[in-house]
């Protein structure tokens, strides 16, 4: 070999260590699969070191991590505008800062839960390193808890912003923790002072509350004052995902010259007045339509029908009425066309659903939709009802409308009769059989709400079941009994409607207005002939 030769070899192999050096190390293949995430075993200095004079902090990690994501994990506070570089080594990297840590600092260095391993394996709970370069290290503590207002569950991730008097919420915040999986969250090794603290959806992960695109909401104490290693509490703040934003119909697909199906950008309910009108190219209503039903597992995907054909050489668009998202915001105005088909229609007739599978009023009807208009008369006439032990060929009070076949009851079901109903499936040829719980008098339950503080007006009360469609609204002081229950699990929430307005108020955080009391409980059971008591109490 050559004297030019041995140097580009040389030449090569350096640059493979160097290549090697700033890449991610991985982990020996084989074996079981890696699903723990890494863990920070110790730090250089240790959290809680005082007269901190260095300039870096070393974590060392259980494991090879993506280094890429520990940029996304690391926060530094208070936000001082410190930079910082990293410099790895294998299982360990050296977060390097720019400048000096100002005297009688407290600096809290928190590795999240982006951090992740090389098999995406992310951190289970945060790491804080704190170091000060006075001789004391701050202590102070503030906790607080974010639970979601629909569900009554804690959700993690929830970022909450600290601001230390005097305080601009134009800037970035002082501090910022995020909750757990329960909703907890903790502020750690904070000065003695006054905060300013609020829940903000901060999507852009900025620290900074932005009003015109993100929402804020307050807890009940618009500041929390320390002294020096002081603790204290926010308690419990109750988010609302308040959606303005109206559903939109992205597209009409035609199955035939009348059957559409429509899809939305979202999950879409079908009021009782839901209607559809469409029109030609020059802005004429052209025909009616009408919703058939919502695609089961897809709640984004309405079927309907179309009175009228619609030509295949033609274009049409479409007007929605009485069509609504999950916050009753309605669809937006299609401002698309589409074009009409000449397709035959080849949409097999079958059942879809029944009204509800929880039970029926004894004046109620029960309903099946089918997948397409009625017009097969073995649908009516096959029909079958078992009343107690008589079989009862043809029942007098049926009717059809579009898609749905209704079985009303004479006068009312009877008391003590059970029913079964055999239902015609052209699908399968053959009958599906459904056996409807009627709600009795004698069946019905009640439930004795009364509130811990017994001193409290105005209060508002919601209970519902989503399956059924049951719900009550209603005011009471400090005790209420509902009757009439049927015996189902309920979602209940209380609010004190201080201002009387008839709705939950959440708050404002600048200006600061103090959020009204707000309880959610879900899965409250009511027993058949029974009365169930259940005691609130508003979280502080």
């Amino acid at each position: 070999m050559d004297y030019n030769s041995g140097w580009l070899i040389a030449i090569l192999v350096l640059v493979g260590a160097l290549l090697a050096s700033c890449a991610t190390p991985t982990s020996p293949t084989g074996g079981p699969a890696d699903e723990e995430g890494p863990e920070i075993i110790r730090s250089e200095p240790e959290t809680g070191t005082t007269n901190f004079r260095g300039q870096s902090i070393t974590l060392h990690f259980s494991e090879f991590v993506e280094r890429s994501s520990l940029n996304q994990a690391i926060v530094l506070e208070p936000d001082i505008g410190i930079s910082y570089n990293i410099d790895w080594g294998r299982k360990s990297a050296e977060v390097v800062f720019e400048s000096q840590i100002p005297d009688s600092t407290t600096l809290i260095l928190t590795v999240g839960t982006d951090l992740t391993d090389t098999n995406n394996n992310g951190m289970s709970s945060p790491k804080k390193i704190a170091v000060s370069t006075g001789s004391e290290i701050d202590e102070g503590e503030i906790m607080g808890k974010v639970i979601d207002a629909e569900t009554g569950k804690g959700s993690e991730g929830k970022r909450v912003l600290l601001y230390r008097e005097p305080y601009d919420l134009t800037k970035k915040a002082d501090y910022i923790a995020s909750t757990d999986t329960s909703g907890q969250f903790q502020f750690s090794y904070l000065p003695q002072g006054k905060f300013k603290l609020f829940w903000v959806d901060d999507r852009n992960r900025n620290k900074v509350w932005d009003p015109q695109q993100e929402r804020a909401q307050p807890f009940k104490k618009e500041f929390v004052t320390l002294e020096k290693k002081g603790k204290d509490t926010l308690g419990t703040l109750f988010s609302t995902s308040m959606d303005t934003t109206k559903p939109t119909l992205q597209g009409v697909g035609l199955f035939s010259s009348k059957r559409m199906r429509m899809r939305f950008s979202e999950d879409i309910i079908l009021s009782d007045s839901a209607n559809i009108v469409i029109t030609d190219s020059l802005g004429n209503e052209y025909s009616p339509a009408w919703p058939l039903y919502i695609q089961p597992n897809e709640p984004y995907i309405l079927f309907a029908h179309s009175r009228d054909s619609l030509a295949s050489e033609a274009s049409y668009s479409i007007s929605t009425t009485g069509i609504f998202d999950g916050s009753e915001n309605p669809v937006a105005d299609y401002t698309d066309s589409f074009t009409g088909s000449a397709q035959e229609d080849t949409t097999q007739q079958r059942i879809i659903k029944r009204n509800t599978v929880s039970g029926y009023y004894p004046g109620e009807p029960f309903k099946i939709t089918y997948a397409k208009p009625i017009d097969e008369s073995a649908i009516t006439d096959s029909l079958k009802i078992v009343e107690g032990d008589s079989l009862i060929d043809s029942w007098p009070n049926v009717d059809t409308e579009q898609n749905m076949l209704r079985i009303n009851p004479i006068e009312q079901w009877k008391d003590g009769v059970e029913y079964e109903v055999r239902v015609w499936d052209p699908a399968v040829e053959d009958y599906r059989k459904f056996d409807p719980e009627i709600w009795y008098s004698s069946q019905m339950g009640s439930l004795n709400i009364m509130m811990e503080d017994s001193t409290l007006k105005k209060l508002r009360l919601r209970i519902e079941n989503e399956e059924s469609g049951f719900e009550r609204d209603t005011l009471f002081t400090d005790q209420i009994e509902i009757d009439n229950l049927p015996p189902l699990s309920y979602k209940l929430t209380v609010y004190h409607d201080e201002n009387t307005n008839g709705r939950w108020d959440y708050g404002q955080v600048d200006p600061y207005v103090k959020p009204e009391s707000y309880y959610i409980r879900k899965q409250v059971p009511v027993e058949k002939g029974l009365t169930g008591d259940l005691t609130i109490e508003f979280p502080n």
